[in-house]
């Protein structure tokens, strides 16, 4: 799930996951992100989901918005960057694999997981432990 960590406010270490296409950061309890500075504008910017990435929008604040250090207006983020909104700094992150917004699933293996499909004696035993879990009383 994309989150961001929360790093340099009297929030710090608080963390906040992105849920929706828009999430909204700034002053305003109005805010998805409230963020208690008064660097921060009331509507500070916006992170938004556009179905392939999330891209962060500056709204026009007073002390701009930075990712990595840079000054920017729109910036698409990636895992682990950092963003700077008036005095708060964050950080966020998106593992893409573990993220079930496509809607797609993806199948992870290993090699001892694989050895035991190989093997019928250990499928079998596995599913008799499961089994009397859903038996009928």
């Amino acid at each position: 799930m994309p989150r961001l960590i929360i790093l340099a406010s009297r929030q710090s270490g608080k963390q906040v996951n992105i849920t929706g296409r828009l999430t909204s950061i700034g002053r305003s309890e109005n805010n998805a992100v409230v963020l208690d500075s008064d660097h921060v504008s009331r509507n500070h910017a916006v992170i938004d989901w556009n179905g392939d990435r999330f891209v962060i929008t500056d709204l026009e604040s007073s002390n701009g918005t930075y990712v990595n250090g840079a000054r920017v207006q729109v910036q698409t983020l990636a895992h682990g960057d950092t963003l700077h909104l008036g005095g708060c700094e964050m950080r966020f992150f998106y593992d893409r694999q573990a993220d079930t917004r496509s809607g797609n699933l993806s199948l992870v293996s290993s090699p001892e997981l694989e050895a035991q499909a190989a093997n019928p004696f250990v499928a079998l035993q596995s599913r008799s432990a499961v089994a009397p879990a859903f038996q009928r009383v």
